[in-house]
């Protein structure tokens, strides 16, 4: 754990790596609301769920202590 507190604790970094989560999460969402193809948007549902979960990854790391 010690090295993802490293990672969550670097505002810089974090801010950063945050700003990376959120611009995939917006492609995401640009992708579902552009296709008819059920299993594409399942896929982007999934890909949303788990970048949402990496923006949690701070609070549970500092969390754990």
């Amino acid at each position: 754990m010690s090295q993802l507190k490293k990672l969550v604790n670097d505002k810089p970094l974090w801010d950063a790596f945050e700003a990376e989560l959120e611009e995939r999460i917006q492609s995401s969402y640009k992708t579902f609301s552009q296709t008819d193809d059920p299993m594409v948007m399942q896929r982007m549902q999934g890909a949303v769920h788990a970048l949402t979960a990496l923006k949690q990854l701070r609070l549970k790391v500092n969390a754990n202590g």
